[in-house]
């Protein structure tokens, strides 16, 4: 079975800024004390146990009954061997141990006996507060930042369009309407007030990655300019036209206006006049609640340290800084608005405050949420997540991952659970001989468009492992499950249950080399593989083997946009449907038992005559993923409902018509009304909403030809006239479509359609937009008759629907013939695909 999209391929960059200290924090610069430092009044003691409690005090013994009050004074006394007990309470400075520990000797800071220490990176604003307007108060103030908490959560900054506090990555965003480009954005719903001098956040041209850019020329109802402009000084060499740039339908919101306060749980700081004001969540006065604000990246800061541990700590809007460290561990700690960022002009990120690089680190048994960027930055050689949970993270929409592996070495990520994330889920650009195994990883792209659960570019992964691991309900815009992208190659990606993804299920984009793709279990997505090229470039999978996937998704090895055709392509074997249980275990009648082949490596331990295809053995472990514990608020990773078998087959009586949204069959004579001439003056829909598709031009007829396709009937495009149904109402959903197409001879314009929808905003192949392009291309190409399927698992709209031509211009006619389309409002489970797609092949007779 041959699908078609249209989705472009690119590369996304994430550039990443040196040197930065985040606007509006105190500002420390943690520089490490020489390892000979002594603590004030004394050496060292390697074997002492030290105490401290925010009710302590500094001149104390530091024992438990009488402790130190400050993190300062116990990071200084440390010695290899010591060990520091926090009490309970908030401790509001950076944790800088003095020196190192050794291996075996290690430096622990550990919460005291059934005690939850805080480390807060924000501190509280004191003052008086005064009603400003209505429930706004205000409050003069000295100090400077960008994040502002009541009662430990965080408040959005006062913006347009409002969204609710709490939830930090489906709020609400406005769309640009035509006319935007790179110095200016149009849109008539712009809110009354003054924004000049405030931010614009958006996501510009193909919505990869966001940028904020200054206010400058306001208009209310009209227009904004902002400055710098987004035109690149560098040509893209990838791409004909600049994906980065604005345009109608980019989403954006503003922020850093006084006018923008306008509804409960947002804040705005007037910085020149020294003023913040503030809506509490409950309209009442701020002093009736604790509210702080962010005054420190780094609630402990273990760079260029040696063996140092910190356990059981809660810490609040703040990072652990690990870069450079070697052998030090994290464990058992909850990290919650690790970073914030809001404007970054020149497109460059600040670093991440989240970060451990080095060697031979580790983090356990750790939760991290809210990150305005990535949750933790890995690097380095050999550091390791292990049994965390990681969500709403990059909730700006970055081009950073939610864990970020760019450039690491021998990283391991295991039994992790990845949620919420605002572009890929794990980011390993550049990354080496990485593992990533049994993590189950969900909701990832929910702000970007097109990127993967998991995702790399241009990267030699010298036997990357990515294996056993859920990858489901990625609903976000063409969300891939595992993205390999351009220029990749030498990953192994085995046993991994891939379902709900709106993009493919593993994408390997050219050039995609020597990778292994083997005993995957695929479903419930757009395709279950895809591949694309530059133009320009040479498509290649050579020494890419796809070997043992169960795939119950429709799927045909023949298509270049699948898989690259001829000797360039991969070695591809034992792939194909078999019944499975709803939680994707091969049933005891299934196909896929035994019928795989054995691969060194992957298919050891084994049981029957050959290994099984998929991600499970029959009779076999059912493994499990993801983290074993769950946190308070943690997103749950919901039901697994995969079963399939096959339906019987269906005739044009029995067909389905749950969704059944259009239904044309040029072999059902009194659908079509004809000319004299021949040429289709209407084709009649068969669904329950009985619409009408009539020409777009008088000028170039569409034609009912009574044998045309294989001695069928058929409905035939000259290249210039096409037929069109509007009246849809339009809300994007997803959306099951298929077309028996065919074309004879090469004829028509460049870049044909053989069928597409446009909403009249946007570009004609971005969601909520969709068509099925003519194979070919740029140049008009045959086809023998086919069937032709698009799934989309969210995001598409029915607008105003042409058939055999374009719909956002009235050009791209098809050269070329149409039998029967059906399109569906609604994603169809395998087992339904497969039976209309029986369907069609037995009566059109198609290969």
């Amino acid at each position: 079975m041959i699908r078609e999209t249209t989705v472009r391929w690119a590369l996304i960059l994430a550039v990443f800024g040196a040197g930065f200290a985040s606007a509006g924090a105190a500002g420390l610069a943690f520089q490490p004390a020489p390892a000979s430092a002594a603590p004030a009044g004394g050496q060292a003691d390697p074997a002492a146990e030290y105490w401290v409690s925010p009710s302590g005090n500094d001149a104390n013994a530091g024992t438990r009954d009488a402790p130190w009050q400050t993190l300062r004074k116990a990071a200084a006394a440390v010695a290899p061997g010591t060990t520091v007990f926090l009490g309970a309470g908030t401790y509001r400075e950076t944790l800088r141990p003095a020196r190192s520990g050794e291996a075996g000797k290690p430096i622990r800071f550990v919460a005291a006996p059934g005690e939850r220490p805080v480390l807060s990176g924000a501190d509280a604003i004191a003052g008086t507060w005064q009603p400003h307007r209505g429930e706004i108060f205000k409050l003069q103030t000295d100090l400077k930042f960008i994040q502002v908490f009541v009662d430990g959560v965080m408040l959005p900054e006062a913006r347009w369009p409002n969204t609710p506090p709490g939830d930090l990555m489906t709020y609400r965003r406005a769309a640009a309407g035509e006319g935007t480009g790179y110095e200016l954005l149009a849109d008539e719903n712009l809110p009354s007030g003054d924004w000049n001098g405030g931010i614009v956040l958006f996501w510009p041209g193909s919505r990869w990655v966001s940028m904020t850019r200054r206010i400058t020329g306001y208009q209310p109802g009209k227009s904004l300019r902002f400055e710098p402009t987004t035109q690149r000084k560098v040509k893209d060499k990838y791409h004909t036209s600049d994906p980065y740039q604005p345009r109608a339908g980019n989403p954006y919101l503003l922020l850093g206006a006084l006018a923008g306060l306008d509804c409960p749980g947002e804040w705005f700081l007037d910085a020149d006049a020294g003023t913040v004001y503030l809506w509490t969540p409950d309209g009442k006065s701020p002093a009736a609640h604790a509210v702080e604000v962010k005054q420190r990246d780094c609630a402990a800061d273990f760079s260029r340290c040696r063996f140092v541990e910190l356990k059981g700590v809660d810490i609040l809007g703040a990072g652990v800084n690990m870069a450079d460290a070697e052998g030090c561990a994290l464990e058992d700690c909850r990290l919650r608005y690790v970073e914030h960022v809001r404007d970054w002009q020149g497109g460059t990120l600040p670093p991440a405050c989240n970060v451990m690089t080095g060697k031979g680190n580790q983090w356990r048994r750790c939760l991290i949420y809210g990150a305005a960027t990535t949750g933790l930055r890995m690097a380095g050689e050999g550091n390791r997540l292990i049994n965390s949970i990681v969500h709403d993270v990059n909730y700006v929409g970055s081009g950073r991952g939610g864990l970020d592996l760019v450039h690491s070495v021998g990283a391991v990520v295991s039994h992790c659970t990845l949620s919420r994330t605002g572009r890929d889920g794990i980011q390993h650009h550049g990354s080496k001989r990485i593992r990533i195994e049994y993590c189950d990883l969900f909701q990832a792209n929910l702000l970007n468009n097109d990127s993967g659960a998991i995702y790399a570019w241009g990267t030699d992964g010298e036997g990357g492992v990515i294996a056993y691991n859920w990858v489901h309900d990625h609903l976000g815009d063409s969300t891939v499950g595992i993205y390999l992208d351009n220029f990749g190659k030498n990953f192994i990606v085995h046993h991994n249950l891939v379902w709900n993804c709106t993009g493919s299920g593993i994408r390997m984009n050219s050039d995609a080399l020597q990778h292994l793709i083997a005993n995957n279990t695929i479903q419930q997505v757009r395709e279950p593989f895809g591949t694309f090229c530059y133009a320009g470039y040479t498509p290649t999978m050579k020494g890419t083997r796809i070997l043992n996937n169960l795939v119950n998704e429709a799927m045909d090895p023949r298509s270049p946009r699948e898989f690259v055709q001829g000797e360039l392509g991969p070695t591809w074997s034992h792939c194909g449907p078999a019944a499975v249980d709803r939680d994707g275990y091969p049933t005891e009648d299934s196909l896929a038992i035994d019928a795989g082949i054995e691969i060194a490596g992957i298919t050891e331990g084994f049981r029957g005559r050959a290994p099984d295809l998929g991600a499970y053995e029959f009779g076999g472990p059912r493994w499990t993923a993801g983290a074993d514990w769950t946190a308070p608020q943690t997103p749950a990773s919901g039901a697994r409902n995969l079963a399939y078998t096959p339906q019987p087959p269906i005739s044009e009586k029995t067909m389905i018509r749950k969704g059944l949204a259009v239904w044309l069959d040029a072999a059902d004579r009194a659908t079509l009304e004809i000319a004299a001439d021949g040429a289709v003056t209407a084709w009649r829909d068969k669904s329950a909403a009985q619409r009408v598709a009539v020409p777009t031009r008088p000028n170039g007829p569409v034609t009912w030809v009574a044998d045309g396709m294989q001695g069928k009937p058929t409905v035939r495009g000259n290249g210039a006239g096409s037929l069109r149904i509007e009246g849809f109402r339009g809300e994007p959903k997803p959306l099951t479509v298929f077309v028996v197409s065919q074309s004879l001879q090469p004829r028509g314009p460049d870049w044909q359609r053989i069928i597409a929808s446009f909403t009249g905003v946007g570009q004609e192949w971005v969601l909520p937009n969709w068509m099925i392009g003519a194979p070919g291309g740029k140049t008009p190409a045959t086809w023998p008759p086919r069937l032709f399927l698009l799934q989309q698992r969210g995001g598409a709209a029915l607008g105003k629907l042409t058939v055999l031509g374009a719909s956002a211009s009235q050009g791209q006619a098809l050269g070329g013939d149409i039998s029967e389309v059906l399109i569906f409002d609604r994603s169809l489970r395998f087992d339904e695909t497969e039976a209309v797609s029986n369907y069609l092949r037995d009566k059109w007779g198609l290969d």
